[in-house]
């Protein structure tokens, strides 16, 4: 099988990435397409997507899609809905017509994943044609790494997300994977200009740090293996490690969910 592309970009100019990245996949970007930043709390980015990348995105390509949003906060913030409500994405959307779903106020369907478990998550990506995916690359308190894969665990409901928190480390593993299953994304767009070490948000301890990259692709296991090696410059925890000690980067080739092997591409 012949590696994954990533495209990249250090020169940290977000609308020249875009429109040559939206470029390559403007046959792919039709219909109904759903925009899933990382909107995890009502911090301010790296701990969610930047702003900038995500009014560009809409505006290069509100005129060729039908274009939503929508994300659900932290399961374990006592007021998820208001993060989104004040979030200057939503705000975004807003101002760009486009809707923006709070994922925890729509319906949620139920579905096995390959290995049978059930899981219990958000209807809305099954509606549209396409799920572009916009992560900040960074530490995670968990999973030590969040990015391509783990941006998906958002669709997940509300009280499945606080389980696969709380119950055991290797739950959240489980969850990753089958999420990405259930309601995969189909073109990603990573943001590792700006990321957080030892933790995914500033009030779990996030430190603010500056990298420098954008990615972007069709594999999110290919980006998050890529990934690893450019957080790993930065993050401590990392040191020493390998990707597959990653419980959910390790199952997630044998899952189906994208390659190890990629070729990088300079934009």
């Amino acid at each position: 099988m012949a590696p994954a592309k990533i495209y990249f970009s250090r020169s940290g100019r977000v609308r020249p990435f875009l429109e040559k990245v939206l470029g390559i996949y403007q046959d792919k970007i039709r219909g109904r397409v759903l925009l899933k930043p990382n909107l995890v709390s009502g911090e301010p980015y790296p701990t969610t997507t930047d702003p900038e990348l995500f009014r560009e995105v809409i505006r290069l390509l509100k005129n060729q899609a039908d274009l939503a949003g929508g994300d659900a906060a932290a399961a374990d913030l006592i007021r998820p809905g208001q993060s989104l409500k004040n979030h200057p994405l939503v705000k975004i959307a807003s101002e760009q017509g486009i809707k923006f779903f709070d994922f925890y106020r729509e319906e949620m369907i139920a579905a096995r994943d390959r290995s049978g478990e059930q899981w219990k998550f958000s209807a809305i990506p099954k509606t549209f044609d396409l799920v572009i995916s916009l992560p900040v690359l960074k530490s995670h308190l968990n999973v030590l790494i969040t990015g391509a894969l783990k941006n998906q665990f958002g669709f997940l409901d509300r009280k499945e997300r606080f389980r696969a928190h709380f119950q055991n480390p290797s739950l959240l593993h489980r969850a990753i994977i089958a999420i990405n299953q259930l309601a995969p994304a189909q073109l990603f767009l990573v943001d590792f200009r700006e990321t957080l070490i030892n933790s995914n948000e500033l009030r779990h301890g996030g430190t603010p740090a500056k990298a420098g990259w954008l990615l972007a692709g069709e594999d999110p296991v290919a980006l998050d293996f890529f990934g690893f090696s450019l957080l790993k410059e930065l993050e401590p925890k990392l040191a020493g490690k390998k990707p597959e000690e990653i419980g959910y980067l390790s199952r997630a080739e044998p899952a189906g969910l994208g390659r190890t092997r990629f070729e990088l591409i300079e934009l």
